[in-house]
């Protein structure tokens, strides 16, 4: 049986890839911060399912969940085919108003936390792809990773670092024939968006920001509210780890025209004053 590691399965869309796994025939062990994190699977799956406990900005917790994988592994006469980098936060907010801080804490999850994960591991998926199947680091980026957007400047920054280095390692492991691939997911209908702080309490509604967050907020949110079921995230890992020619990046998002490649397409200037317009951020003369 194959194995893949899942960074962030309580929930979202790291919880609907490890279920999506699990009832394709593979063994996930799903990384949680805290063991009642990972309740579901341990009710549901658990011949097929483990959790390990760390943070992915804490490498002693990595490492020390590295000796739990190897034993589980070791138990199931299983290996590691593949991690699967899910683990991530969403910080924003006009850049004037922000602490440097927040672009930190927003990279030690989202991008040096992947890179910690990934190098701690990646000497197991190296040292067995020798099978017809060859192994895979899944990265779940964004069409954020792309496009930006005003008021995400931490997050789509994270994510545009993440292209950049998912490109530098795939090319690096093609001399190991091991893959890296990138799914850019667009809005995704999950919890996440039932817990978004209200408009009221945002913190820069007193600066000139105020009519462009609000009009920002209502269609961030409405955009969560019609997403894509998080499943199709799923779907598209375990198609990944079927096949040895997979492509490099996956766009999945609803609206794509719209969404992704419109705004590649234009000129930046064009899309800066569409955006401009729809938000109301076109200084007055």
């Amino acid at each position: 049986m194959r194995s893949v590691l899942v960074t962030g399965v309580s929930t979202g869309i790291g919880k609907a890839i490890a279920e999506e796994l699990l009832n394709n025939e593979f063994f996930v062990i799903g990384s949680v911060r805290k063991e009642g994190d990972a309740k579901y699977f341990n009710e549901n799956y658990k011949d097929n399912f483990k959790s390990v406990i760390f943070d992915v900005t804490n490498k002693k917790e990595i490492e020390n969940a590295k000796k739990e994988v190897e034993k589980i592994l070791s138990d199931n006469g299983s290996y590691l085919c593949s991690i699967v980098n899910n683990a991530g936060i969403a910080l924003g907010g006009p850049v004037r108003y922000l602490d440097v801080d927040v672009f930190r804490k927003q990279f030690e999850v989202n991008f040096f936390g992947l890179i910690e994960v990934t190098k701690c591991f990646l000497d197991m998926l190296i040292d067995n792809n020798k099978y017809k199947m060859k192994n895979k680091i899944i990265n779940i980026g964004s069409i954020s990773g792309k496009r930006s957007y005003p008021f995400v400047g931490p997050y789509t920054s994270s994510k545009h670092a993440l292209e950049g280095f998912s490109d530098a390692l795939r090319r690096e492991l093609l001399i190991h024939d091991l893959d890296v691939v990138l799914i850019q997911p667009g809005p995704i209908r999950t919890p996440i968006w039932d817990k978004a702080p209200a408009i009221e309490d945002n913190p820069f509604l007193k600066t000139e920001y105020e009519i462009p967050l609000r009009k920002f907020f209502k269609g961030y949110i409405q955009l969560g509210v019609n997403g894509l079921n998080p499943q199709i995230i799923g779907e598209r890992v375990v198609k990944v780890l079927m096949t040895n020619k997979p492509k490099a990046r996956y766009v999945i998002t609803p609206q794509k025209i719209k969404n992704y490649l419109m705004p590649g397409f234009l000129p930046d200037r064009w899309v800066d004053r569409l955006t401009g317009k729809m938000l109301g951020l076109i200084k007055k003369k």
